[in-house]
């Protein structure tokens, strides 16, 4: 644990070391279950008796994925949480359950299932696959509830037992809860901010790492101490495009003289969305929610995918940043009318195509940034 025993210090360091929670549950005797995104609905994995743990592989050589993975083809992180699975590093997780709502998760999904069917490597923990779609649809809503419930029956299986609707219900208070703090440090950022995106990613991130009561604690109690400062001057940026579970692009831009305040991904801004209701039928209410509120690279028609985001550049904000890295082939198709809003609207806009995960951005990068925050700066 950090040396500060501050909130906001004690979130920062679960944010940088993403599973020491879940190791801590796995000693302690309770299955960890790992997640490959915010579209699996982790409250039925908590009421089945599981610690629920996003994957967030550090960085690293991927040996395994190099063998296995086309090259130029897979994200980085997918790759890592491939080598990760494969490497021996996830052995002591119960289960890995991954997405239908991003093609690279249900290839990932593809490419463990065929180690596994080659048994090429013992004591990889199994993977499942929940089948949910984001077509708004008469037919995906029904589909995508028979697939919730097929989930619960999975779990179900690998729990030994069946999940009681109290203990559902009790998993989607203790959600909520951690929602809800998530949203106080959102309102930080909101209007005039008093909280930075580099110091803002870690404690939303926190959220998908930690046990969601002791989350919804530390998150308070950090949104009441940043409550207390004072208001932060630069100009205003929403970044859009690829999710961002580091928070070094939002340094470089902050470091010109700009303030990052919304993401447009499930790693900032978009990580929680609303409260799951807790009214009539829970598993119908938790798909309800993943299905309609969750952002997902995979939402269909196109008016709905951009909801989120126009609102929220109407909201008031200096400029917006498209983050599209090189290996990114979905995002990048929605750039061109999303830019054609922006135009309406005459709010500038920049694209960023270098991977924002390497050590730092070239100095070309740089000076685009610079440019495009002083031409900011000097319009307002």
């Amino acid at each position: 644990m950090p040396e500060s025993n501050s909130a906001a210090s004690q979130l920062a360091w679960h944010y940088e070391n993403p599973m020491a929670q879940a190791m801590e549950a796995h000693r302690a005797g309770v299955p960890v279950v790992g997640l490959t995104s915010n579209t699996v609905p982790s409250e039925l994995i908590r009421a089945a008796g599981f610690f629920p743990v996003m994957l967030r592989p550090a960085q690293c050589a991927t040996p395994a994925a190099d063998e296995f993975m086309e090259k130029n083809v897979f994200q980085a992180r997918i790759r890592q949480i491939f080598e990760s699975a494969v490497g021996g590093e996830l052995d002591f997780l119960r289960a890995i359950v991954l997405s239908r709502t991003s093609e690279q998760e249900y290839k990932l999904f593809l490419y463990l299932r065929e180690v596994a069917r080659e048994g090429s490597r013992d004591g990889m923990p199994p993977v499942y696959l929940y089948g949910l779609l984001h077509s708004q649809s008469a037919e995906t809503h029904a589909y995508g509830i028979s697939r919730t419930e097929e989930l619960k029956r999975q779990l179900e299986e690998i729990a030994g037992r069946p999940i009681a609707a109290r203990d559902i219900a009790e998993a989607v208070v203790e959600s909520n809860a951690a929602r809800a703090a998530v949203r106080r440090v959102l309102r930080l950022r909101e209007g005039v901010p008093r909280l930075s995106g580099t110091e803002a990613l870690p404690l939303i991130g926190a959220y998908w790492l930690m046990a969601r009561a002791e989350y919804a604690k530390l998150a308070s109690e950090a949104a009441d101490n940043f409550e207390r400062g004072g208001p932060l001057p630069g100009a205003r940026l929403i970044v859009k495009g690829a999710p961002l579970d580091h928070v070094r692009l939002h340094a470089t831009l902050e470091s010109h003289g700009a303030i990052v305040v919304a993401e447009d991904d499930w790693w900032g801004t978009r990580s929680v969305g609303v409260d799951i209701s807790a009214n009539g039928d829970a598993v119908k209410a938790i798909f309800d929610h993943y299905y309609l509120d969750a952002p997902s690279p995979r939402v269909f028609p196109p008016d709905a995918a951009d909801r989120w985001f126009e609102s929220h550049v109407r909201k008031g904000v200096d400029g917006v940043v498209f983050y599209l890295p090189p290996e990114d082939y979905v995002l990048g198709w929605d750039y061109p009318r999303q830019k054609r809003f922006l135009e309406k609207l005459g709010i500038p806009s920049l694209i960023v195509r270098e991977d924002s995960g390497a050590e730092k951005l070239s100095a070309e990068s740089h000076e685009s940034i610079e440019r495009f925050v002083k031409e900011i700066a000097r319009k307002r």
